[in-house]
Formats: C-alpha cells, structure tokens, sequence
C-alpha cells in the first residue's frame, strides 16, 4: 500500500533537513487545513518533509496522478506562503529521486 510505503521514508532518504520547529508548525497546519477541502473531492495530501523553502507532499487518492494536481499544488503552495511569509517550493514525492541507499 502506497501510505505504508510513503510513512516509511524519513527525512534522510530524500536528502532533508529539519526547519525551525515555528515553521514546521506552520506548514503542518496549513496542510491540515487543506486536507478536508482535498477529501471531499477524493483525495488527501500529506506532508513528507520540509528542505529549507522544499515542502515535499505527497497527494494521495483522486489526487494522484490527477489532470489539475499542479492546480492543487499551486493552491497548497500560495496557502503556505501566506502563512509562513516567505516564499516556498511544493513538490510532489513522486518527482523528489531518493536516495536508495539511505533507506533500511
């Protein structure tokens, strides 16, 4: 299953390193806030890790691999911004390479 999948990468395996915890507070509640707008319409998004202005997502459900998921980022990404007050990168986990060999 994709979510046990994804729940197993850490932070390393894709290379991260951890933002101020004010921020990453930030950026995890944004990210809750938007989840419901996301469910409704069959999707899900989830926050995999942050890399100074890199939030990696990964959309879940009717959300990947959908037509307007760059629609859906662009939004997640004008949210964050309005909350943090600096500019970010959304990516998606699918276009973030991982490091094989940091993974156990």
């Amino acid at each position: 299953m994709l979510n046990e999948s994804v729940q197993s990468i850490d932070s390393s395996a894709v290379g991260t390193s951890e933002p101020p915890a004010d921020r990453r507070a930030q950026i995890e509640s944004a990210i809750a806030e938007l989840r419901p707008h996301l469910q409704r319409d069959g999707g899900d998004i989830q926050l995999i890790a942050i890399d100074g202005d890199m939030v990696i997502v990964d959309l879940k459900g009717s959300c990947a691999g959908c037509a307007l998921s760059s629609l859906t980022l662009a939004g997640v990404r004008k949210r964050l911004i309005d909350l943090v007050g600096r500019p970010l990168r959304v990516v998606p986990l699918s276009a973030v390479p991982i490091r094989l060999e940091t993974r156990q």
